[in-house]
C-alpha cells in the first residue's frame, strides 16, 4: 500500500498502514489544520523559522494528541544540515520539545529502541524513517542534500548494524520532499556527488552549470549499496515544491515559510 493520506482526530496527514500494523506510529504533516498565520499558515511545526512560540507550541500539541503523546514522550534533534546519527535514551525524554534551547545538539539524525517519539522538521529536505524489526529500534533522518551526499541514511544503518541487527531486515521509508522536477543545484553541488557516489543517474544535466537533483533516488542508491534490499524501501515521491496547496516548501516559498514535522514511535 505504501504511503497514504489519512484524516486524524483533527489533523490530515501521510502514514504507512504497514509499518502501524507492527506497532510503529509513523507520521508526516501537511500544512494545514493549525492555527498559524500567513505566511506560516496554518500547521507550522518548527519553532526556529521566525514564528510566533505559542501559535508554535499550539500546534505541536495539536499534533501531538494525534499520536496520543504528552510533551516527555519525544525528543528532537537541532538538525545542522549534517550527517550525525544519535542513541536516544529515557533520559532524554521531552528534548527540543517545548523550547530550542534543550533539543539535541548538533544532530540529523536519532536512533532509539526505547518508546519515545523522534520528530525532526522539513519543508523541502528528504525525511527518512528507519524501522528495524529485530532489534525493535526505529530511526529518523534528515536528509538534505549535504545529509544525502555525506550519506547519513547509510550511517543509520550503521548504527543497526552496530547494534548487532542485520541492515537487510530494516525497512526504510522515503517521506515528501523536493523532487527532481523543481531541484535544480549548481556545479559544485553537482561535484561533491560525482565525488561521493560511484554513478549518479539521480543528476540530469539542465541548463550551462546546472542539472535537476533527484534526492529520492540518490538516497535509495545509498540505501541498496549499504545493503537495504528493494522491497523494505518506500518513497512517498511526493514534490513538496509542486504541491505548496498541502506542503511547505523553503525552495518555492522562501526563508519565511513553516515546517512539516516527521515523526516515529514504537509503541510497546
Amino acid at each position: 500500500m505504501g504511503w497514504c493520506f489519512r484524516q486524524g482526530k483533527r489533523l490530515t496527514y501521510l502514514t504507512l498502514p504497514e509499518w502501524e500494523e507492527c506497532g510503529i506510529q509513523v507520521g508526516f504533516s501537511t500544512r494545514w489544520g493549525g492555527i498559524g498565520r500567513t505566511p506560516y499558515e496554518s500547521l507550522n511545526l518548527g519553532l526556529h523559522v521566525g514564528d510566533d512560540q505559542d501559535r508554535v507550541l499550539r500546534n505541536r500539541e495539536l499534533w501531538l494528541q494525534e499520536w496520543d503523546a504528552e510533551w516527555n514522550d519525544f525528543v528532537i534533534g537541532e538538525q545542522v544540515h549534517d550527517v550525525k546519527v544519535q542513541r536516544v535514551e529515557p533520559a532524554d525524554a521531552g528534548r527540543g520539545g517545548r523550547d530550542i534551547k534543550t533539543v539535541l545538539p548538533g544532530v540529523d539524525g536519532l536512533v532509539t529502541t526505547s518508546s519515545l517519539g523522534l520528530m525532526a522538521f522539513f519543508a523541502d529536505c528528504v525525511p527518512v524513517f528507519f524501522y528495524h524489526p529485530t532489534l525493535k529500534a526505529v530511526s529518523i533522518a534528515h536528509a538534505g542534500w549535504r545529509g544525502t551526499v555525506g550519506k547519513i541514511a547509510h550511517r543509520v544503518l550503521l548504527e543497526f548494524q552496530n547494534m548487532r541487527g542485520n541492515i537487510s531486515d530494516c525497512w526504510v521509508a522515503l517521506g515528501p520532499s523536493i523532487g527532481a522536477c523543481c531541484y535544480e543545484v549548481d556545479e559544485r553541488v553537482i561535484n561533491l556527488f560525482q565525488e561521493a557516489f560511484k554513478e549518479t543517474p539521480f543528476i540530469k544535466p539542465s541548463r550551462p552549470g546546472h542539472a535537476q537533483l533527484d534526492l529520492w533516488e540518490a538516497n535509495r542508491q545509498l540505501l541498496l549499496e549499504a545493503g537495504a534490499v528493494p522491497e523494505h524501501i518506500w518513497s512517498a515521491s511526493i514534490c513538496t515544491s509542486c504541491h505548496t496547496d498541502s506542503f511547505f516548501s523553503h525552495r518555492r516559498e522562501g526563508p519565511k515559510t513553516g515546517r512539516m514535522a516527521g515523526w516515529i514511535r514504537r509503541k510497546d
